[in-house]
């Protein structure tokens, strides 16, 4: 567990200091603080998906290349027309696909390379619902009103709380189960309990901006600089050369769609998270792909920050 713990110390040390700083920042500050994390490296470490799909099929010429971006472009637009004209199964298919997502970066190199996949897949799936249910619950008050603007339906506090024990509870048994998660389960639990204080003490935005890019950006550059450049100094730099491109499209896009809308300020964050939404879909796909064919190209010490 003391092993654990000291990998996560610049998660835990970052997320102890932005929750003892919520309580001294207004909401105002508190959402230019987000938005400029999840602008910035959030944004940025799901732009690089068509040079890790390169990467990936390169051994095997350009028409695999080109049907994998093709199949690429094709999630993209799903993405978007969920979201946009099926927004109720839009919301359900993005806590969905990110809470697999964020459970499987976060759990990813501590599971044995044998385990059997089903049995992966669950503990990061209801890692994911756990912490989206204990986002919910202790964010209702914001939560509740932004999905009724979204999607069109209300959900109580206590639909919040199931969700939470929908995830934590088979979490638990499951990780019990698992050789590799018992043995650093207990801080597992201690690490979501620091996340529940940032998430009670601080703002919804500010709490998702912490966590998405402290407990997930961040590690998931790490990886895909290991995939990308494995022998290349000043990697990053590369890295940020190759995301330009499409992180300022990104930009591009929001800031039209707000300007020429004519967004209120009461539907910023539905559309905020309706547009990280609409990237979510591709991105999630290409990462879980990643991880699943190059599982033993990644050397375990160097998964996690």
């Amino acid at each position: 567990m003391i092993y654990t713990l000291k990998k996560y110390q610049f998660h835990i040390y970052t997320t102890l200091v932005f929750t003892f700083l919520s309580n001294w920042l207004n909401v105002c500050f508190q959402a230019i603080i987000a938005f400029f994390l999840i602008l910035s490296l959030g944004l940025i470490h799901g732009a690089n998906d068509i040079q890790l799909i390169q990467k990936k099929t390169e051994k095997n010429g350009n028409f695999i290349f080109l049907r994998t971006i093709l199949l690429y472009v094709l999630v993209v637009l799903a993405g978007i027309f969920l979201f946009f004209f099926l927004p109720k199964l839009g919301l359900t298919f993005f806590v969905a696909f990110s809470a697999f997502h964020f459970g499987e970066q976060h759990l990813e190199s501590k599971i044995e390379i044998n385990a059997n996949y089903f049995h992966k897949f669950l503990l990061y799936f209801t890692y994911g619902i756990s912490l989206f249910g204990l986002l919910f619950t202790l964010q209702w008050d914001e939560v509740h009103g932004i999905i009724w603007q979204i999607a069109g339906f209300f959900v109580t506090k206590q639909d919040m709380e199931f969700l939470f024990l929908l995830g934590l509870i088979p979490f638990l048994i499951l990780g019990i189960s698992s050789r590799q998660i018992r043995s650093i389960l207990f801080a597992e639990v201690l690490m979501l309990f620091v996340i529940g204080l940032l998430f009670s003490r601080s703002s919804l935005i500010m709490s998702f901006g912490v966590y998405f890019v402290v407990w997930h950006s961040i590690p998931s550059i790490k990886d895909q600089l290991i995939f990308l450049y494995p022998n290349q100094q000043h990697s990053f730099l590369s890295y940020l050369r190759s995301s330009a491109p499409y992180w300022i499209f990104s930009l591009i896009g929001l800031l039209l769609v707000y300007f020429l809308f004519d967004i209120t300020s009461d539907a910023f964050l539905p559309l905020f998270f309706s547009f990280l939404a609409a990237i979510t879909f591709p991105h999630t796909v290409v990462m879980g792909w990643l991880k699943l064919s190059e599982k033993h190209s990644i050397p375990e010490q160097d998964k996690q920050t």
